[in-house]
């Protein structure tokens, strides 16, 4: 990806690889709140297609993706409020389940590259589909919060 695009426009390309467009962004009826994360943001479009009457299930990874543009372009539209430069330290890895259930793990170590590789060999050894890492800065232990550092896909690889 290119370094010179914003997050949200990197996540909006990764969106469209895993079959989205704009408009799984555009016609949620979900306004992001400075307390939501990813996951709450997963959890209500999960919640707003099953009340459409065509209910016709999304992708979870398409439901996901559209997440990290929705809380992405919330965090570029207010800069201050939201850490959004990763830095060397103590990484946390939040780990998808298809079910819906998330948990987080402290990542033992401090670099990036080495953070990733642990990171993946954790997510596919429980067979997870989706995995995040997160610098905690101001996010606490929780979850989805902190400054998101890079996201894991199995079936496309780590992206930003």
């Amino acid at each position: 990806m290119n370094s010179r695009q914003s997050s949200s426009e990197q996540f909006m390309q990764y969106l469209k690889s895993v079959g989205g467009s704009e408009a799984d962004v555009s016609r949620a009826a979900h306004v992001v709140t400075d307390e939501d994360t990813v996951e709450s943001v997963v959890s209500r479009l999960r919640m707003e297609q099953q009340q459409q009457e065509d209910g016709e299930p999304r992708d979870p990874s398409v439901l996901h993706a559209a997440a990290q543009v929705m809380i992405s372009r919330r965090d570029e539209g207010d800069p201050g409020q939201h850490a959004r430069a990763s830095q060397e330290g103590e990484y946390q890895l939040d780990i998808h389940y298809s079910a819906g259930s998330t948990i987080r793990e402290s990542i033992p170590v401090r670099d990036m590259e080495d953070a990733k590789v642990w990171a993946q060999e954790r997510i596919e050894a429980v067979g997870a589909e989706f995995g995040a890492i997160y610098f905690p800065a101001g996010g606490g232990g929780t979850p989805g919060t902190g400054a998101l550092a890079s996201s894991f896909d199995r079936s496309v690889g780590w992206y930003r």
